[in-house]
């Protein structure tokens, strides 16, 4: 492990160059441009080698070094490195430092999100060159990078929630990045409100666990649920067994395990955009192109998972919980797949793609493989990066647009995003041959999950055969509309010059802040600033999963994850993927040759047969094109009725608070103070007037108090 400095480095550093967009008027653009990926790549090569040279630890101190080893077989059996940096906040029993916690978790998300977050500001150095608020851009790419490697090395749920909400605020500040558009200051409140409803989840767990513990650090809380301790919750329920512990909620007597997984999963959800908190997601397509490969692959939306992970002990005792996150996430990864298929905008695919994915690591780590959700989780990092980075080489060669439908004959003009792009392909749809080391990353780790879920399933884990079933037909959907893309976009004919008419639903220049004759140039490469990142992203998207299989789910596993990842006696989901039937094994091979062919004859063959589809509008299309009508929903329930709500409450406010209160009161005031206002004159003989008035009427109440004639 490095030194602490170094980690120190990793962890704060892009948080500082961040503040360098504060200046850039005084500065520039260049300098700031230099500070901030010049140190996310550092951070990125430092991480990466903290990756290799922890697992090379475990290898065995013999081989790499005494010292290598040793402490890579401290962390491991220890569980984590904890560097404390300051109190934070005592009151009473309330205590929390800011400390960053290392262990295996953290050391593979910290190679994940600065290694894509370097690729990513390198790559925008040819995206953004035209965009004159370049320095702001890469001062939020930095910020949002440092929000993440908060989020990963908390060490108590506090200074995560701290983490979780900057990389809220950073989303939203990217997403919404060219503000003078209406579409991107739709989609960035958007994701920001449906990410509240999930922090409110998250924020009622984390008071919940502090109910229950009496504290909010991860190794006092995490210990006691494997340990089973005596706790004794706050004011709510009597002392007991943590894993048996009895709190009150709404009224209900609740198992605290189980409502604590539950209310820390829906803020996972909205993070993660799984069924029912997916909504914003897609919409952030409306951010630069840079912004979707940073939120998809590295930040923000792995954030869930990795919660969910972090929190093994929890689920591994929690029926309920764990069961939430199973249906969750095989629903997810259906439900994303079938609107994947229906979508024109390239960006948009690759968006519901990273949705179903994520639904896939939830229910691997829903049915207790939390070591295939993180290996799914490592391996899409590289093929999601490497994906939406080759839409925005598209986007760029095209001149900005975006639709597939104007596309077709790309991969004369752009060969090396064509390959690239291929690469990613064969990656996420998982294509390879079991029993042998044949195939991408996304082969080996998709497959496991897959395994995982079936010998669950088999052991009568709540919904795991469900998840196995729905993760099999998602499988068949995403070769299929990831094949669709490479056809539409790559082969065929050039969409002609009529077709280039502005029919559909978004700009074709939304992508960029310029005016540009959108279809006045022949497609062109990328310039290198663009292809280098993603020839390395390729790297990782044919070996990472090859390379890292033995550490992340193989013989080394076990000393790999050491006391970061908890799997209770019983589980043994990992070990049983081992023994399922032999069709199991094929069986996603089958549906991913499926979807090939069927994209094939549709899209290659027959070309014109998929328009025809689309075109005759039939009810399954428009289900999915218009993504279950999720989005009209959500507009007739939940928006106009808040809207309706928020305006009745505002009409009482200010009709009858207002009215009655200080509107009323400040009313009353001005009218007596202008009839009494009246009165003052100026003349003297009026004040000797009422003065003398004033002395009769008072000297004939004292007279009549004082008995009157009597």
């Amino acid at each position: 492990m490095l030194p602490d400095i170094f980690i120190l480095f990793i962890v704060l550093a892009p948080g500082i160059v961040a503040l360098t967009g504060l200046v850039h008027k005084q500065i520039g653009d260049g300098p700031v441009m230099v500070l901030t990926t010049g140190t996310v790549l550092l951070a990125g090569a430092l991480s990466l080698f903290q990756l290799f040279a922890y697992t090379a630890g475990i290898g065995g101190a013999e081989t790499h070094g005494e010292e290598l080893g040793h402490a890579a077989e401290s962390v491991a059996a220890n569980g984590a490195h904890v560097i404390t940096l300051m109190p934070w906040i005592n009151v009473g029993d309330f205590q929390a430092n800011w400390a960053i916690r290392i262990d295996t978790l953290s050391i593979v998300m910290m190679a994940v999100i600065t290694g894509v977050s370097g690729l990513v500001h390198l790559y925008s150095w040819g995206y953004m060159s035209e965009d004159p608020h370049r320095s702001r851009f890469f001062a939020y790419l930095s910020f949002f990078t440092f929000a993440m490697l908060s989020l990963v090395v908390a060490d108590n749920f506090l200074q995560l929630f701290f983490g979780w909400e900057g990389v809220g605020l950073a989303s939203y500040l990217l997403i919404g990045f060219w503000y003078t558009k209406k579409a991107p200051n739709d989609a960035s409140i958007k994701a920001f409100v449906t990410n509240r409803v999930g922090d409110f989840g998250l924020a009622l767990g984390i008071m919940a666990v502090f109910l229950v513990f009496g504290s909010v650090e991860f190794e006092p809380v995490l210990s006691a649920i494997r340990e089973n301790a005596i706790v004794t919750p706050l004011a709510f329920g009597e002392a007991a067994p943590a894993q048996e512990a009895i709190i009150e909620f709404l009224g209900q007597r609740v198992y605290a395990l189980e409502l604590i997984g539950i209310l820390l999963f829906i803020g996972a959800m909205g993070k993660s955009a799984q069924f029912f908190l997916h909504v914003w997601l897609p919409d952030a397509m409306e951010g630069p192109t840079p912004v979707s490969a940073l939120i998809h692959a590295a930040t923000m939306v792995t954030a869930g998972v990795y919660l969910v992970c972090l929190m093994s002990p929890l689920y591994e005792h929690t029926l309920y919980a764990a069961g939430m996150v199973t249906i969750i996430g095989a629903v997810t990864a259906l439900y994303a797949a079938t609107v994947g298929m229906a979508q024109n905008d390239i960006k948009r695919v690759i968006a519901y793609s990273t949705c179903s994915q994520l639904g896939y690591m939830f229910f691997a780590a829903g049915v207790g493989a939390y070591e295939a959700a993180m290996f799914h989780l490592f391996t899409h990092a590289f093929f999601k990066a490497l994906l939406f980075l080759g839409a925005g080489s598209v986007i760029h060669g095209m001149h900005h647009e975006q639709d597939m439908r104007r596309m077709g004959g790309l991969a004369k003009y752009m060969p090396l995003t064509y390959a690239a792009m291929m690469i990613g392909t064969i990656a996420i749809i998982g294509l390879g041959i079991p029993h042998t080391l044949i195939g991408f990353s996304g082969f080996f780790s998709k497959d496991a999950v897959l395994e995982s879920a079936f010998a669950a399933g088999e052991h009568h884990v709540m919904f795991g055969q469900v998840a196995f079933w729905f993760g099999i037909v998602a499988a068949l959907l995403t070769s299929f509309y990831s094949w669709r893309l490479i056809y539409m976009t790559f082969h065929g004919p050039r969409a002609s010059a009529q077709d280039h008419v502005d029919d559909h639903g978004h700009a074709s220049a939304d992508d960029h802040a310029h005016d540009h004759d959108t279809h006045a140039h022949e497609p062109h490469e990328s310039p290198a600033a663009m292809l280098i990142p993603l020839g390395l992203l390729s790297l990782g998207a044919m070996f990472a999963g090859f390379y890292f299989y033995d550490w992340f789910i193989g013989h080394e596993e076990s000393a790999f994850w050491g006391g970061s990842i908890y799997s209770a006696a019983e589980n043994h989901v990992l070990h049983d993927r081992h023994n399922v039937p032999e069709w199991v094994l094929w069986a996603p091979l089958a549906v991913t040759v499926a979807g090939f062919l069927i994209a094939t004859m549709t899209y290659f063959f027959n070309r014109g047969f998929g328009k025809r589809i689309a075109d005759s509008g039939g009810p399954l299309h428009s289900l999915f094109s218009n993504k279950w009508y999720f989005d009209e929903l959500y507009n007739a329930t939940l928006i106009k009725g808040s809207a309706l709500l928020g305006d009745m409450f505002w009409k009482a406010d200010k009709k009858i608070i207002d009215g009655v209160g200080p509107d009323g009161v400040t009313s009353v005031t001005r009218w007596s103070a202008r009839r009494l206002s009246a009165m003052h004159t100026g003349y003297l003989y009026h004040y000797a007037f009422v003065i003398i008035g004033a002395a009769l009427v008072f000297g004939a109440i004292m007279w009549l108090r004082a008995g009157g004639v009597n």
